[in-house]
């Protein structure tokens, strides 16, 4: 006859502290990787920006002719004039070619 031996096991006192633990633990590393993912959506939206405001230099430095399109391996960029009934709009448009994201600035056009 085969004799068992007694196995000891955890308490569920012991069992409730280690899940929430484990918890709280994952809960920390999805805030850290959700920031993180958002810092890089941002930093792709910061090139977008410099190339925008290097433009929009170019304009008021009469050194850029309009319309203006440019196609490159990460953006597509349009700078175009527009007219309202009182006011000369120059619209400056960026697009990434990866994310389809869209940024637009507009300026009051130069006389």
């Amino acid at each position: 006859m085969v004799i068992l031996k007694k196995i000891k096991a955890s308490s569920l006192n012991e069992v409730l502290v280690a899940t929430t633990i484990i918890v709280v633990v994952f809960g920390i590393a999805m805030s850290i990787l959700s920031n993180l993912l958002r810092n890089i959506s941002l930093r792709n939206q910061y090139e977008q920006n410099t190339v925008l405001n290097e433009l929009m230099y170019q304009y008021q430095n009469k050194k850029l002719n309009i319309p203006y399109t440019l196609s490159d391996g990460k953006y597509k960029v349009e700078v175009v004039q527009e007219k309202s009934q009182t006011n000369k709009w120059v619209s400056f448009e960026i697009t990434s070619k990866r994310t389809n994201k869209k940024l637009i600035k507009k300026l009051i056009a130069n006389e």
